[in-house]
């Protein structure tokens, strides 16, 4: 047996110094298999940045192509179809009669515009009355313009003899900027729409905000239109040129080409790089701190706890732990001095619990031994009572009848403990017997139950003892003793209590008594040894512990007893 154990011991105590590495390899692999992640999810992200930076560019630069397209066919249609060929041939500011068609024209642009939002303005151009109308208002023949609006006409001007039958597209070139414009010419009318590149340029970087990009413009013929800011972000895109960044070119319809250059920095995606760039290295320290880690484990840990194990493998002899300092540790060596306090103190755990099952035990026997045999004298009493009956004596009947029940219900099969309304009706049982024994003179009883629900619980015949007690020590033939139980809920310490008191008007308590219930001495009272109280006290405590309190004292010296029980009510 002993050898058994032994093997039993040292493959325990082999297991425990391999548990270690078992848990570290797979650290290890873990960790690993984190770095060649985060390596491969580093080159995944920068393509996956410059595929983002590329189809954006791209899905806006559609997205022009289709505004193209469809302005082709909204200038198409809206030249033919519109007041515009009702312009006159000779058209000046002050002739109001036409100021309704050139509003209409007006509200006409305007509607275009909101279609398209890299449209600045749509214009229209009647060559013969050679007025230029716009959104907000109309350029005659004898106005006198400058700048932008003076260019706009001379290229409306030209562009009337350049009628091709189709929409044209074309740079202009202003001193407020370059603009895209789109024209058609029919019958010496032109209908166009302007698109300023710079604000082309803003939506673009707008969609790529998180990124550094420079947009540019490149015409069929290689010249190339750049944003206003180009000069100073030059040195970025030379910059930009020695890291490698990214340079994209889409169509744009028939006018050239939509050029972005993507700086290699910059963008959430790049942030995530950093990131990632940041976890490798802590990765890679932390692989570095494990591998550290393990050989500390080995020689501080694994080792003590060899010694350890050793020392509590025959614990059932509670011999003692380490107490020669080797295993180095001074935690073990807390563990083992609790270990050993646990063991006492479980020890004397049991030992109490086994006396307080004693206790108890005795409790219940020193009282069943206080009641009669109840067998016998339940048949002597069914006798009696069937005796009287046949012989029509109606007062020995009844008290044997009421006998039968008090003595049925004291042996009765119920537990420690049982409803508070089943109690009082065997305490009122009790005294209609003592009220025969004594007659009506002596003694007075009354019963006050208020606020009290059907399902309380107190412990079995306690009441019957306490009113039992006031019957024996108060009732005499001298004087009418009034005796009283009231009940009720009262609120006390902060939680629910039951409260029960039985009081009477007899010659109180003595003092002797009364010291030996508070010292929990046995009361000689009569010559005969009394435990009625003290048997209360006991298996109040036993059930309930600090939950439950009983208090014994005189109302005056030498006058009136009162017994206050207090059971504190549990909620579930």
């Amino acid at each position: 047996m002993y050898q058994q154990k032994e093997k039993i011991r040292k493959r325990k105590t082999e297991k425990l110094r391999t548990i270690g590495f078992k848990v570290l390899i797979p650290v290890f692999a873990v960790l690993l298999g984190l770095l060649l992640c985060l390596f491969v999810g580093m080159g995944e992200t920068r393509k996956l940045a410059e595929q983002y930076t590329e189809d954006t560019a791209g899905l806006y630069v559609e997205q022009i192509n289709r505004d193209i397209f469809q302005i082709n066919n909204e200038l198409i249609q809206v030249l033919g179809k519109s007041s515009i060929k009702d312009i006159p041939d000779t058209l000046s500011a002050s002739e109001q009669k036409y100021y309704n068609l050139l509003a209409d024209i007006r509200v006409q642009n305007r509607l275009l515009k909101i279609r398209y939002k890299e449209v600045q303005s749509f214009f229209v151009y009647a060559s013969k009355a050679d007025v230029l109308i716009g959104d907000e208002g109309a350029v005659f023949a004898q106005s006198q313009v400058k700048g932008f609006l003076k260019e706009l006409r001379d290229f409306s001007r030209n562009a009337v003899n350049q009628n091709y039958g189709v929409t044209s597209w074309d740079f202009l070139e202003t001193e407020d900027g370059t603009y895209i414009v789109g024209w058609y010419a029919k019958s010496g009318n032109v209908i166009g729409c302007l698109m300023n590149t710079e604000k082309i340029f803003s939506l673009l970087q707008e969609m790529t905000q998180r990124y550094k990009v420079l947009p540019f413009l490149e015409k069929e013929n290689g010249t190339r239109i750049y944003p206003a800011d180009f000069v100073q972000r030059k040195q970025e895109m030379n910059q930009a040129d020695r890291k490698r960044g990214n340079y994209y070119k889409y169509q744009l319809g028939t006018i050239g080409k939509m050029c972005v250059y993507v700086l290699p920095d910059g963008g959430i995606l790049e942030t995530i790089l950093e990131m990632q760039t940041i976890l490798v290295v802590l990765i890679t320290a932390l692989f570095g701190i494990c591998i550290f880690l393990a050989v500390r484990y080995y020689y501080h840990l694994m080792v003590p706890l060899k010694v350890f194990t050793e020392g509590i493998s025959n614990m059932e002899e509670e011999q003692l732990l380490h107490e020669d300092g080797k295993n180095n540790i001074l935690e073990l060596e807390a563990v083992s001095d609790r270990f050993r306090f646990l063991l006492r103190k479980i020890q004397s755990l049991k030992i109490a619990i086994y006396e307080k099952e004693l206790q108890e035990k005795r409790a219940e026997l020193e009282y069943m031994q206080e009641q009669i045999r109840p067998h016998f004298f339940l048949n002597c009493l069914s006798l009696i009572h069937g005796m009287a009956d046949k012989s029509g004596e109606k007062e020995i009947t009844y008290i044997t009848k009421v006998l039968s029940e008090y003595i049925r219900y004291n042996y009765r099969e119920s537990g420690k403990e049982r409803k508070l309304i089943e109690e009082i009706e065997h305490v009122k049982k009790y005294m209609e017997i003592q009220k025969l024994r004594y007659g009506d003179s002596a003694f007075r009883f009354e019963v006050i139950c208020e606020d009290v629900g059907d399902e309380v619980l107190v412990p079995s015949l306690v009441l019957q003892t306490l009113v039992e007690n006031a019957v024996v020590h108060g009732v005499n033939l001298d004087h009418l003793v009034e005796i009283s139980l009231y009940v009720t809920m009262e609120n006390y310490n902060g939680g629910t209590w039951l409260y029960i008191c039985v009081s009477d008007t007899g010659s109180g308590f003595s003092d002797d008594i009364l010291k030996a219930l508070s010292e929990d001495m046995p009361i000689v009272y009569g010559g005969r040894k009394h435990i009625g109280l003290q048997n209360v006290k006991r298996r109040l405590e036993l059930l309930y512990g600090q939950d439950a309190e009983l208090s014994v004292q005189n109302m005056g010296e030498h006058y009136g007893a009162i017994v206050e029980l207090r059971i504190l009510q549990k909620t579930l």
